[in-house]
């Protein structure tokens, strides 16, 4: 699967021109027929939101409380006021309190909502020159790194690039981080890795993708002769979980619970569960969860076929950001797929081999992706 060499994976001037005219268009597309989705089909005040308050919702709203006040001392949010912002991890609001200080609003909230806006369109145009170039490391053939270019800018669930969410940054680091894991650079696979846990807390689970691409590149007896190269991943998979653990710390002194990110999602209902109890949820309710329960399923049938394969370490990494969500709800699972460099990677197997399949692939997305928009714009919840 990989190759010791080091392939040019230099970005053509025709690329580029193709990942601005893409990124640009899908903008275009779904700013506009998202929100004219939102004047046609919303109603109450959803219908009647400011600009800035229908593109930053949901989880947008808790990065920006974050800029605005810091992470919670208690509870005190949702209907219940149990609810507090531990559950988010810290890069996202930074990045979005970073990015608010070039806005032109004098007010500190839609400073904010600005500043994570850009924040997240700014991480998504960093995250298609990255998988183009992990594309190209793994020897793609020219008409599938094109199909990535446009299935990234319209995939289903490609409103959360415009909208202040943490999706296109994880995208952009987790193939940064397998990208560099392939071409055996370590101190960028170290960097990216530790800011990777740091947007979503399943990033700290890279260093078992790292260490089976490193034992790829330099077989386990190595390892066990702590040669010098395998020194270099050792370290680098103790700089992935620096950031988390970090956070985890300020948690403790800051409310007394290192783990009240993952305590706090009992406020969203978030119970421990047989994931299998969710699936069979899905089924006998229908509706929104019985979408929520197929598109599950298909995101790991997508998973095997990574492992059939041999993307052994693709596969764990999609795995495991597939199955913790799922021990505790269906909600936002087909959001938790398309948030992954793994499950592109398969589409674009997928594609490789069967090449007529690409279209109908494109043309399936553009409609979804719309689609969604225009719920999630909506603030229509099985779009969370």
């Amino acid at each position: 699967m990989i190759s010791l060499n080091l392939p040019s994976i230099k970005i053509s001037k025709h690329e580029w021109f193709t990942i601005i005219i893409a990124v640009i268009l899908s903008r275009i597309v779904i700013y506009s027929l998202g929100l004219w989705g939102v004047s046609e089909f919303a109603s109450g005040q959803y219908a009647e939101e400011p600009l800035l308050q229908t593109i930053c919702r949901f989880d947008c709203v808790w990065f920006y409380r974050i800029i605005e006040n810091g992470y919670d001392l208690a509870p005190q949010w949702l209907s219940q006021k149990n609810a507090a912002s531990w559950a988010f991890m810290p890069l996202q609001p930074f990045l979005g309190w970073f990015f608010s200080k070039f806005s032109v609003f004098s007010d500190p909230i839609n400073d904010a909502r600005i500043g994570l806006i850009i924040a997240s369109n700014i991480a998504f145009l960093i995250s298609l020159p990255m998988t183009l170039m992990a594309l190209k490391q793994l020897n793609f053939s020219k008409s599938s790194q094109y199909a990535a270019i446009w299935l990234l800018c319209f995939s289903p669930y490609t409103v959360y690039s415009t909208a202040g969410y943490t999706e296109p940054l994880f995208i952009a680091l987790v193939t940064g981080v397998f990208l560099f894991s392939y071409r055996q650079q370590w101190g960028w696979v170290a960097i990216l890795g530790l800011l990777a846990a740091i947007t979503r807390n399943l990033g700290v689970f890279l260093v078992f993708p790292v260490l089976i691409i490193a034992i790829q590149h330099y077989g386990i007896n190595n390892f066990l002769r702590f040669k010098t190269p395998c020194l270099k991943v050792m370290a680098a998979i103790w700089v992935i979980p620096l950031g988390f653990f970090t956070y985890m710390a300020y948690l403790y002194f800051h409310v007394g619970d290192a783990l009240a990110f993952a305590h706090i999602q009992i406020a969203w209902g978030r119970q421990l569960t047989n994931p299998i109890h969710w699936l069979i949820y899905g089924f006998e309710n229908g509706g929104a969860k019985l979408y929520l329960t197929i598109v599950s399923l298909l995101a790991f049938l997508l998973n095997i076929y990574l492992l059939t394969r041999k993307y052994y370490a693709e596969a764990l990494f999609m795995f495991i950001c597939l199955i913790i969500p799922l021990f505790s709800s269906l909600n936002a699972m087909p959001r938790y797929a398309f948030g992954l460099y793994p499950t592109f990677l398969g589409l674009l197997l997928f594609i490789e081999r069967y090449p007529n399949a690409k279209t109908p692939m494109l043309c399936a997305f553009s409609a979804a992706s719309t689609f969604i928009a225009i719920g999630f714009y909506s603030h229509i919840f099985f779009t969370v």
